[in-house]
């Protein structure tokens, strides 16, 4: 049922008066044979004269045998960690309020065990916003002797860093139309 309303959340945003505006988000990929640790900062605003209230839903890759653990979820606009919901192996939710003509700031992490020769993060929930993102930035870092193989989204620089090599991806009016997957 919660899904249900999320979706419908997301394709009806004339029923919602007040909604937030998702603008911005800047992550952070680690990436080992094992885990890919993600840590992304995500940026939230309200146009309006009126309080905003929503229920967020943050969706995980699903893979079998896949596990997301150690979830990090903190409002540091509010300066505390934030209570959240584990909708299953899919994500998790948690409830957004934002003051009039305000932003606030989340930082979102988790890590979650690869099973296979790829790893996956989810873009595409961009779309049900019913608008681009403003400004996005990714950085992948792997060590030097992980191959990344390829990449959905071709990266814009490579820095070699002491024993780590970073992918760096900078987007503007950023509309995905496919998710983020590293072939390693």
């Amino acid at each position: 049922m919660k899904k249900l309303l999320f979706i419908l959340f997301l394709l009806c945003p004339a029923v919602f008066a007040q909604r937030a505006d998702f603008y911005k988000e800047d992550i952070t990929f680690r990436l080992n044979k094992v885990y890919l640790d993600v840590e992304g900062y995500y940026w939230f605003a309200n146009h309006s004269d009126k309080q905003v209230h929503s229920n967020i839903f943050y969706p995980f890759p699903y893979y079998k045998g896949g596990e997301v653990d150690s979830i990090r979820l903190y409002n540091i606009s509010a300066g505390q960690k934030t209570r959240y919901n584990l909708e299953s192996v899919n994500g998790i939710s948690f409830d957004l309020f934002i003051a009039p003509h305000d932003t606030v700031l989340f930082q979102i992490g988790y890590r979650q065990k690869l099973t296979g020769d790829s790893a996956v993060y989810i873009l595409r929930t961009t779309k049900g916003w019913g608008k681009p993102l403003v400004h996005a930035e990714y950085k992948l870092i792997v060590p030097v002797g992980l191959e990344v193989k390829g990449f959905s989204y071709h990266p814009d620089k490579l820095y070699k860093i002491g024993l780590d090599n970073i992918y760096y991806w900078k987007m503007e009016n950023f509309m995905p139309d496919k998710d983020m997957i590293f072939y390693f």
